[in-house]
């Protein structure tokens, strides 16, 4: 099922490059998601068999009219034609990946104890760009382990500002003071 989702990723990044607008697509997408992840109902509705496909194609137009991108609205138009739909969130996630490639940012973790606001996490993420000299564009996930800080993943590389790191590399210190004496 995997290779399906990076199908459709593909495509519609090929439509995208076509038009010139993989930013604006990337923004368009991740819109979708997050509308399609809080509204439920209509979420509920382009995946029903109950519903027939000129209704559903009625929302899609109402969903994407704003977003003047030619290729979107038939896009998802598709998925739901094919029913495909129910895999929007795995598709989107993909795309949204495979842009952030094609344009040069680097996708990274921002882990914290407690959800951290936009502006915490762009701080972040300008830093940490500043530090690798690139894009950085960070998801914050929850880590009740940290007790408390930040941590942060991008690829390889690994920013551990969280006090459960800070203790451990205290231990480790007054341990290995303890053998040398």
């Amino acid at each position: 099922m995997d290779s399906l989702y990076v199908r459709y990723s593909n495509a519609l990044l090929s439509l995208a490059k076509d038009e010139g607008k993989v930013k604006e697509y990337k923004e368009a997408i991740k819109s979708l998601l997050a509308f399609f992840e809080s509204d439920l109902e209509a979420n509920t509705y382009l995946k029903s068999y109950f519903v027939s496909d000129e209704e559903k194609f009625i929302l899609i137009d109402k969903i994407t009219k704003d977003f003047k991108l030619n290729s979107l609205s038939p896009f998802l138009k598709l998925l739901v034609k094919k029913h495909r739909f129910n895999s929007f969130k795995y598709i989107a996630n993909e795309f949204i990946s495979s842009c952030n490639e094609n344009i040069g940012i680097s996708e990274g973790y921002i882990y914290s104890t407690t959800p951290l606001t936009e502006k915490q996490i762009s701080d972040v993420e300008k830093a940490i760009s500043k530090k690798l000299n690139q894009t950085v564009e960070l998801s914050n996930c929850i880590d009740e382990r940290l007790i408390g800080g930040i941590k942060v993943v991008v690829h390889d590389h690994v920013f551990d500002g969280s006090i459960k790191y800070k203790l451990e590399t205290m231990k480790t210190k007054l341990n290995e003071r303890r053998s040398n004496q």
